[in-house]
C-alpha cells in the first residue's frame, strides 16, 4: 500500500510539473521561435504560422494535463467514476485530436517526419480517451445500480 501512496504522490507532482513548466513554454514560444532560432533554420515566411501551430498546441496539451489533474484529484480524494470524468475524458478526447488537426495543417507549410509522428500519436491518444470514456461511462452505471441494489 505504501508503494501506491508514493506512485501516486510522484503522479500528480509529475503533472503539476508538467503543466506549470507547460505554462512557461507557452509563454516563451514567441520569443523562442523570433529570437532564439536563425533564420537559417526557419524561414521567415513560416515563423508565424509555426508560431501559431505551437501555442494553439500547447494550449490544448495544457488543456489535456488540467483535466488530467482533475481526475487525478478525483482518483486521489473521490470516487473515480463519475459522470465528470466521463466527460473530462471525452474533451481530453476532443483537445488531442485538434493538436492532430493542427499538425495536419502544419505539413501543409513544413512537413517533417516528426510532425508525422505527432499527429499518429495524437490520434491514438484522442482514441484511447474516448474508448477509455466509454470504460468509465459503464463503471458508473454499474456503480449506481450496485449502490440502489444495496
Amino acid at each position: 500500500m505504501q508503494n501506491k501512496k508514493a506512485l501516486h504522490r510522484f503522479t500528480k507532482i509529475l503533472i503539476d510539473f508538467m503543466f506549470y513548466s507547460g505554462i512557461l513554454v507557452c509563454a516563451f514560444v514567441p520569443v523562442i521561435i523570433y529570437k532564439l532560432i536563425p533564420y537559417t533554420f526557419i524561414a521567415g515566411s513560416i515563423r508565424l504560422q509555426l508560431t501559431a501551430v505551437l501555442m494553439l498546441s500547447g494550449i490544448a496539451a495544457l488543456y489535456i494535463l488540467w483535466t488530467l489533474r482533475y481526475i487525478f484529484k478525483t482518483l486521489l480524494h473521490t470516487d473515480p467514476f463519475i459522470l465528470e470524468n466521463v466527460d473530462a475524458l471525452r474533451k481530453m478526447a476532443v483537445a488531442s485530436f485538434v493538436i492532430a488537426a493542427l499538425y495536419i495543417t502544419k505539413c501543409l507549410f513544413w512537413f517533417t517526419l516528426g510532425t508525422i509522428i505527432i499527429v499518429i500519436i495524437f490520434a491514438i491518444a484522442g482514441l484511447f480517451s474516448l474508448v477509455l470514456a466509454d470504460v468509465f461511462k459503464q463503471a458508473v452505471q454499474y456503480k449506481e445500480e450496485n449502490d440502489l441494489t444495496v
